[in-house]
């Protein structure tokens, strides 16, 4: 069935900064024309479409001087993403990748009022085929695995046009290919971006179709999930390896929330990360000191204002296993987690991620988590029986360019092949550890 079918520099930033805007997201005439004088420093393109709506290239940098509008847009979105929210962005941006990103932005000018509608990171990139062929791609990492760009829910259908129209101009000089990599596939914004290529009769193809993990955290029973969902074996094991934990020591369950504690306690997981098999391999967030400025940088900012929770299973006070999550607005992502390996026949990885799910089924502020899980994971597959659809969709921006989408969408497919190849050779050497490290 095709798709038709289917769906019917931060001190330099913060020393030019524009005004903040008040709460609603709006600036008033004084602040905008300032804001805006501001931002054309930073912006390498713009370009007025129909009305008030302008759309804007930018440098990464300009991210700072958006940082209240972004936030505001984020809470509007028709479909949430925390890893494009400022508070994990920005300090991710300058960071994490030594690719030539830039900003696209979407923008509303009408007589005393601005607003953002539209803002997405991205770079230009070359395929294996068709001669390298280029395409802009949705920007994502290792750190941030879902790639839904925030869209504002007033009038979606025209600013995912202007979004359509300002890619596809000539002004632009950008490729004729747009490709968003790890979108959920039912969500509101893929069902967009594909009926607005449908109404262009432009070509799209997915590609990367898999399934992964996530938890409805407003419909357990903390009392009771555990032994529901894993049964009355797994349910014993999981009794076992506490009593076998218990046996060697003071066990206990933490739940970070607040500021402090969640400060203290990701830096008991940095720790327990580099002392692992990542910091074997030489990828622990320590051992990079640009990453680990990123990560304590997002979580401390987020856990300032509520959005960060650290679970930590400890022996006689000491970490051996950590679940990182972040949040916005009751949705999380289970970001990071390290366990320590001299334990690893009770294997206090799953026992922090059972316990971590009682904690987060039991906390009002959570509704739901994504687990940002490969697929077929083998501790939060049985433990969240949720499944959210994710995949890459390849868009033709012009028609004249639908004849490459089928090439680049296979492309696409067999660089995934080759990653899960990896990781299941990773997970397999992993597996063996266990089986085999006793304390």
């Amino acid at each position: 069935m095709n798709i038709a079918e289917q769906i019917g520099a931060k001190d330099e930033a913060d020393a030019t900064a524009p005004q903040s805007p008040p709460a609603d997201g709006a600036l008033d005439r004084v602040a905008r024309a300032e804001h805006l004088r501001l931002l054309k420093r930073e912006t390498t393109d713009a370009v007025r479409l129909e009305g008030s709506r302008w759309i804007s290239l930018y440098e990464p940098h300009a991210a700072f001087s958006l940082v209240d509008e972004l936030q505001h847009l984020s809470r509007r979105a028709i479909e949430p993403n925390l890893f494009f929210e400022p508070r994990f962005l920005v300090p991710a941006m300058p960071r994490l990748d030594d690719k030539a990103v830039r900003l696209i932005v979407a923008r509303d000018e009408a007589e005393g009022r601005s607003r953002l509608r539209f803002f997405m990171p991205f770079s230009v990139e070359a395929m294996a085929s068709f001669g390298r062929r280029k395409v802009v791609r949705t920007w994502t990492h290792p750190f941030g695995r879902l790639g839904v760009p925030p869209l504002d829910t007033d009038d979606p259908d025209a600013t995912a046009a202007s979004l359509f129209d300002a890619l596809r101009s000539p002004a632009k000089g950008l490729p004729p290919l747009l490709v968003l990599p790890d979108l959920p596939l039912e969500g509101p914004l893929a069902r967009l971006l594909m009926r607005t290529a449908l109404s262009r009769g432009l070509s799209m193809a997915l590609s990367d179709r898999s399934s992964r993990a996530v938890l409805d955290a407003s419909t357990g029973d903390p009392d009771t999930y555990l032994r529901r969902v894993l049964g009355p074996k797994r349910h014993r094991d999981h009794g076992r390896r506490l009593r076998l934990l218990k046996a060697q020591g003071a066990l206990g369950f933490e739940a970070a929330g607040d500021e402090r504690s969640v400060r203290e306690a990701f830096e008991d997981f940095l720790y327990l990360e580099a002392a692992g098999w990542k910091g074997q391999a030489g990828s622990a967030l320590l051992q990079d000191r640009h990453r680990a400025a990123f990560a304590r940088e997002a979580v401390n900012g987020l856990a300032a204002q509520g959005g960060a929770r650290v679970y930590s299973l400890r022996l006689n006070g000491e970490a051996i296993g950590s679940l990182v999550v972040l949040l916005s607005n009751g949705r999380g992502v289970a970001w990071k987690t390290a366990y320590d390996e001299r334990f690893a026949k009770a294997r206090p990885g799953a026992l922090v991620a059972a316990l971590a799910t009682e904690a987060m089924i039991a906390d009002p502020a959570i509704g739901f988590v994504d687990s940002c899980a490969v697929p077929d994971h083998g501790i939060l597959n049985p433990l969240w029986r949720g499944r959210m659809e994710m995949g890459t969709l390849v868009v033709a921006l012009d028609p004249a360019a639908n004849g490459t989408v089928p090439t680049i969408a296979a492309d696409l497919e067999r660089h995934r092949r080759r990653l899960r190849q990896r990781w299941q050779r990773r997970a397999r050497l992993r597996d063996l550890l266990e089986r085999f490290t006793v304390r």
